[in-house]
């Protein structure tokens, strides 16, 4: 799979099992398609622990670098959901 753009945004969380399906459900619903909303975020993927951890890894891929600085991505980050405040 090539990566779209020049850039990428990359998290490793642990989430653990009792909150999982929680956060998941958000993660999906919520949070990825306000990211996938801003210009420039072009494609958000997430991947789970292939042991069966709490592992979770997240990778936003990028037009350039410059989107997170962005006007429209650091108002995001000032006004987060109440769901993604937490």
């Amino acid at each position: 799979m090539a990566l779209r753009g020049t850039a990428a945004l990359a998290m490793w969380w642990d989430v653990a099992a009792h909150v999982r399906a929680e956060f998941e459900h958000w993660h999906s619903h919520e949070h990825f398609p306000e990211r996938l909303a801003l210009p420039g975020f072009l494609r958000a993927t997430r991947w789970s622990d292939a042991r069966g951890g709490e592992g979770i890894f997240v990778m936003y891929e990028l037009a350039a670098h410059d989107v997170l600085s962005s006007p429209a991505y650091v108002a995001r980050l000032n006004a987060p959901t109440r769901a993604s405040a937490h």
